[in-house]
């Protein structure tokens, strides 16, 4: 930013410049007297200097060609050149030039080398100069200017400035400074008119001051003194201006914050080292108010509470001691007890496991029998059915039999008949002589035969009726036998049913006496646990003894004193009451063999 701005600082002082740096000293250089009690002498001298650069930039402006090129090279190298003309009156007004521009070298050094932040600007707020404590001020504060005027190049910021000075406060007004923020720093704007000779206003004289200076001082004090505390030294203090003021009293603050501070912790770590010695009877005794004051109560009520507490371990030791030993008793016959009971247990596992391969052989055979009880219904019915095939065969023979008697009786009625025919032919060959004795012979034959006839139908028509007393005999007895095999068959069903609802509930209690069994088997696992954990209690017990031993040999060696009794707090009572002793197991049943069960363990 300073080199954009680095122009501005190498302006020429032309005309514009002349009256504006005449209006700067009477102005600015004004102010710089009053503010450094600079003599009245200078201040006059420098004014009248400024008035003759006003006169000759006037007499400066004429068009004169020949004196155009001297003034170049004057205003170049900062010579006094001798004109090379006869004009006396314009030999006259060069000199008088070559001073004025010799005054403005001076002014100029002076401006530059002044410690205030100036600045001029012309008549349309336009920025013309720039001194060199303006410039390094940009230097230092150029990332708070961007953060003020984003995107805005070097060059400009002074004018984007300007133009919000004069949005405060009209251009070219006087009246009270203008201050504004500008990124992390709060600045003040002082406004002085520059005036030419004329009275006319050319331009105005900007002073930039800083509001903050006088705190960085302070602030670093106040840094020091924090980083100090932060490492926990609070032994670090501000030193207090001899003016007084607001930084006076804020440095007073922190100096009493730390000596406060500091007086607490020392406090605190006396107390905290003879703890470390096992005195218990040191207190915190400074004057303290607010939240150091209860910390002061809260520490003392502590080292209060930790010497009851002390009091109370020596007071008890013994009889803890006491309790342990008992617990350690106690334990060695939970121990045994423990054993004998997973002995007995062992036994009953045992047992529990032969039941269960007796149910499970049970369960098999009663599957078996379900099986061969299926099997028999099955042939049964069978049976019943082949029964009933052959009652309805005996019917068919029966009804066979029927029709065939019928046949039979038709054939001994046409054996009948023929017999009635043949004797009557035989009559007949009788009566015709010899004429018929061929017919008689045939006659007699037919009759013969006729008479076979009938008692082979006889024959077989007593025989047809045995054979139907015999098949009705038959269907009798059949028709019991499939009744019978009926009855057989929902006997059967009902020992097939009955068997499976034993296969059943026999699969029921294979499975109860499973269950059984693993739960005598778990229970076994943890009653030997439990007296694994038996064992350990002892052995726990027996080194609780000994370090409650060791306890109370340490807490011997603290000394401890009463402590007031208002500042005692509730703990005593906590300590105040005897120990309570542990509850002796109760008896639930007499075992064999004497043992007896616990209540809440069972054994």
């Amino acid at each position: 930013m300073g080199n954009a701005l680095g122009p501005l600082s190498h302006l020429t002082l032309s005309q514009p410049l002349t009256a504006a740096g005449s209006a700067l000293l009477g102005g600015g250089v004004a102010y710089a007297a009053a503010s450094s009690a600079m003599p009245a002498a200078v201040v006059g001298a420098v004014s009248a200097v400024a008035l003759l650069g006003g006169l000759a930039s006037w007499a400066a402006t004429r068009p004169l060609g020949p004196a155009r090129k001297a003034l170049s090279r004057l205003l170049a190298s900062r010579a006094t050149p001798a004109p090379e003309r006869r004009d006396a009156g314009l030999t006259a007004v060069l000199e008088g030039l070559c001073e004025q521009v010799q005054a403005d070298g001076r002014i100029r050094a002076a401006l530059d080398h002044a410690g205030s932040k100036l600045m001029i600007c012309d008549g349309e707020g336009g920025v013309v100069y720039v001194n060199k404590a303006l410039l390094r001020f940009f230097a230092e504060a150029q990332e708070d200017f961007r953060a003020a005027f984003p995107g805005c190049s070097a060059k400009d910021m002074l004018s984007r400035v300007m133009e919000r000075v004069q949005g405060e406060q009209g251009y070219g007004a006087v009246g009270a400074p203008v201050e504004m923020v500008l990124g992390r720093r709060r600045i003040r704007f002082t406004l002085t008119p520059v005036a030419g000779t004329d009275a006319v206003e050319t331009g105005t004289a900007v002073e930039w001051r800083e509001l903050n200076e006088p705190l960085s001082a302070a602030a670093l004090a106040v840094k020091d003194v924090v980083t100090a505390a932060q490492e926990g030294d609070f032994s670090r203090r501000i030193a207090i201006d001899a003016k007084g003021g607001a930084l006076a009293e804020f440095a007073e603050g922190v100096n009493g914050v730390s000596a406060i501070a500091e007086e607490a912790f020392e406090d605190v770590a006396d107390v905290v080292a003879a703890l470390a010695e096992g005195d218990l009877s040191r207190r915190m005794t400074g004057r303290y108010r607010g939240r150091l004051a209860a910390l002061q109560h809260d520490f003392n009520d502590a080292l209060d509470w930790l010497g009851e507490t002390v009091r109370s371990v020596q007071a008890t030791a013994g009889e803890t001691a006491r309790v342990a030993a008992e617990i350690v008793a106690a334990t060695g016959d939970l121990a045994a007890r423990t054993e004998r009971s997973a002995s007995d247990l062992g036994e009953a596992s045992a047992a529990a496991g032969q039941i269960a391969a007796s149910a499970r052989q049970s369960n098999v055979r009663s599957r078996e029998a379900t099986d061969l009880a299926t099997e028999t219904m099955g042939v049964a019915q069978d049976g019943q059915a082949v029964v009933g095939q052959a009652v309805g065969a005996i019917e068919r023979i029966e009804t066979s039999s029927t029709r065939i008697a019928d046949i039979v009786g038709v054939i001994d009625e046409i054996a009948f008949q023929t017999n009635l025919l043949a004797l009557n032919a035989a009559v007949e060959a009788a009566r015709a002589g010899d004429a018929g004795k061929g017919f008689a012979v045939v006659a007699s034959e037919v009759r013969a035969l006729a008479q076979r006839s009938a008692q082979a139908a006889k024959d077989i028509k007593g025989l047809i009726a045995t054979s139907n007393g015999q098949v009705a005999e038959g269907v009798r007895c059949v028709r019991d036998t499939g009744t019978a095999l009926g009855r057989i068959v929902a006997a059967a069903g009902k020992v097939s049913a009955t068997v499976t609802d034993i296969a059943a509930e026999a699969s029921e209690q294979s499975k109860g006496v499973e269950a059984m069994s693993r739960s005598v088997e778990h229970i076994d696992g943890s009653i030997r646990q439990y007296g694994a954990l038996a064992q350990s209690s002892a052995q726990t017990a027996e080194t609780l003894v000994g370090q409650i031993q060791s306890l109370g040999e340490l807490v011997a060696g603290l000394r401890t004193e009463a402590a007031p009794v208002g500042q005692r707090r509730s703990v005593r009572r906590a300590f105040a009451s005897e120990p309570t002793p542990l509850p002796a197991p109760t008896p639930r049943r007499a075992a064999q063999g004497g043992q007896s069960l616990n209540r809440r363990t069972g054994y």
